[in-house]
């Protein structure tokens, strides 16, 4: 008798564990999840980390991720306005006929589950989460970049990224499916092989365009800066020009009267001085001159006509 009970203690005990064990569940700090009792959501949704208590074999829990999660979506060929062109001004030189260039638009975002309850009546999973999504998000994207021009497209995307987020929360709020998109950034933006070279032979155009007017706005200042230069360089030569001739003039007075004060102390030593100093200059170079000295110092070479050789 106490072996048939043992037996039954031995087969008890399992089953007992094994209830136990399906009477609780956990949610990590990185999950969340629901109750379902067959196949039907009951209660709220546990968004918090914990041990929670359920009815074995009766009810079940499904888990979500509680952490970001990413969506990749495929390029998408998007129409745009074109080029802008710099040079004309579009609202009176523009032609009406518009063009259009498409481009190719590859772009992610980042979503949550903010309504495990929500979500998974309304989407059930995260694939089909991921394609509603892709159908919301390039729809909007679509919406914000075809109206624009692709050089808008590139200097102003984190704008136009911040307005198609808007509109897809707004989509998202409406819809009330448990799913918040919190950023959108584009990836990368691509020409078709066909317009490829035209795009970069009109990028390089602008560029030539914008080089050439910074090369004139130089050369300007350039001649700015030369115009300065030449006319400091003048004052400074005529100033030193006056200063020369100030100096010149004081030291022309200053030899003058040293000439008169030397001729008052030896008047004979000027005049013979003199004579030597004007002479070369007044029989010119292919004359002799020959002076005698045997009256001096009473000859006057002026007075008396001297003899001369030629």
């Amino acid at each position: 008798m106490k072996a048939y009970f043992k037996l039954i203690k031995l087969g008890f005990l399992p089953i007992l564990l094994f209830i136990l064990l399906n009477s609780f569940y956990i949610i990590n700090e990185f999950e969340q999840g629901i109750l379902l009792q067959f196949g039907r959501p009951i209660g709220e949704s546990q968004t918090k980390a914990g041990i929670y208590f359920k009815t074995p074999f009766i009810q079940n829990v499904v888990k979500f991720e509680k952490r970001i999660l990413e969506w990749d979506g495929a390029a998408t060929e998007i129409p745009t306005k074109g080029m802008k062109d710099k040079n004309r001004v579009a609202s009176k030189i523009q032609s009406n006929k518009q063009e259009t260039t498409n481009i190719f638009i590859d772009t992610f975002a980042r979503w949550k589950i903010v309504d495990p309850l929500k979500f998974y009546t309304r989407v059930n999973n995260e694939n089909s989460a991921q394609s509603r999504l892709d159908g919301i998000i390039d729809g909007k994207i679509r919406d914000k970049i075809a109206p624009k021009y692709i050089n808008d497209v590139v200097q102003n995307s984190d704008q136009i990224m911040k307005e198609a987020l808007y509109v897809v929360t707004e989509e998202l709020i409406n819809l009330d499916i448990g799913i918040e998109v919190l950023d959108i950034e584009i990836k990368r933006v691509t020409f078709n092989d066909q317009i490829m070279p035209q795009v970069f032979d009109r990028m390089a155009s602008e560029q030539e365009a914008e080089a050439a007017k910074f090369e004139g706005q130089g050369k300007a200042k350039q001649s700015e800066i030369l115009g300065i230069i030449n006319r400091d360089v003048d004052q400074i030569i005529s100033t030193a020009n006056k200063e020369a001739r100030i100096i010149e003039g004081v030291a022309d007075s200053t030899s003058a009267a040293l000439y008169a004060t030397t001729y008052d102390v030896d008047t004979e030593f000027y005049e013979l001085w003199k004579t030597f100093d004007i002479l070369p200059s007044a029989i010119g170079s292919k004359s002799t001159f020959w002076l005698s000295t045997q009256n001096y110092p009473n000859s006057n070479i002026f007075g008396t006509r001297p003899s001369v050789l030629k």
